[in-house]
């Protein structure tokens, strides 16, 4: 392993509530410090200490922030170009359950789970098939239930991924596939500070050399790999990372020329070249072998 970077509790628990006005010290528990490494065989970056959960306060905090909960996501479109006929699907990690919603109505069978319990009463008073439950709770009814499983942006959120992961595939019939979203940790958020990436919200950071490691620990097969375009609302934070990715080379420059190179890029980018840029998230289609 490799050390990347360490973080003061202090210091996180100041940045959560100056950018979000959300007290995180009970989830961080008592350590002083969050490390975060690298694997240096399967690519996978990781926050040490390993047992740190953000609780369900967080996320009802988190909820108040209008883009916390999307109701459209890129991989949402992408995902539905996946799913098949006569296909028992369960989303894991539902939220208000939009994607649940757009899978109903274009007649499959779902369902979602999600522990946010003021996130599943929104859903079930909207007439969705959504329970307050864990992934435990439901393999405890039994094994390959199901033909597809979803989980978006829910990896990077667990103490225990490898864990999740072996669940999932106890749920999943044979030759079933398990459809996937992350943060890129290759993207553009690697220069970045980026609270959201941090803990208690995140305590791992996914690639497609981590996924592709999978397939000789657990019994799934890659398929495919999609790479987000750079979102709209991404555009400020994406020029920001790439000043700091250049730094060097933009403070060699007279000022007013780097100035004017940084503005004319985000214009660029603004107009169209966003949509052949990869922004920030990774979408994988995995299948559990025979």
């Amino acid at each position: 392993m490799t050390l990347l970077n360490k973080f003061s509790r202090e210091k996180i628990i100041s940045d959560w509530q100056d950018s979000f006005q959300i007290d995180v010290s009970a989830d961080l528990k008592a350590y002083p410090t969050f490390q975060l490494y690298r694997c240096n065989i399967t690519d996978l970056r990781f926050f040490y200490p390993l047992d740190i959960f953000g609780s369900a306060q967080l996320y009802e905090n988190l909820m108040k922030f209008e883009w916390y909960y999307m109701a459209e996501k890129w991989e949402y479109q992408v995902a539905l170009q996946d799913l098949q006929e006569n296909s028992r699907i369960l989303e894991i990690g539902c939220g208000h359950g939009h994607f649940v919603r757009q899978v109903k109505n274009m007649g499959f069978q779902i369902e979602g789970i999600d522990y946010n319990e003021k996130a599943v009463l929104d859903a079930q008073i909207s007439g969705l098939n959504i329970h307050q439950s864990s992934i435990a709770d439901i393999l405890a009814k039994g094994k390959f239930q199901y033909d597809c499983l979803c989980a978006f942006q829910v990896l990077e959120h667990l103490p225990n991924p490898l864990k999740f992961l072996t669940d999932c595939i106890d749920l999943l019939k044979s030759n079933g596939l398990l459809l996937l979203s992350v943060p890129n940790a290759k993207s553009f958020l690697k220069y970045q500070y980026n609270l959201l990436d941090m803990p208690p919200h995140h305590m791992a950071q996914w690639s497609v050399k981590t996924f592709r490691a999978l397939e000789k620990l657990l019994p799934l097969r890659l398929e495919a790999t999609r790479f987000e375009p750079l979102a709209d609302y991404h555009i400020a934070g994406y020029v920001q990372a790439k000043e700091n990715e250049f730094k060097s080379v933009l403070s060699r420059l007279p000022s007013s020329l780097a100035t004017s190179m940084i503005n004319n890029y985000e214009k660029a980018l603004r107009r169209g070249l966003n949509r052949y840029t990869r922004g920030q998230s990774l979408y994988v289609k995995l299948r559990k072998r025979k």
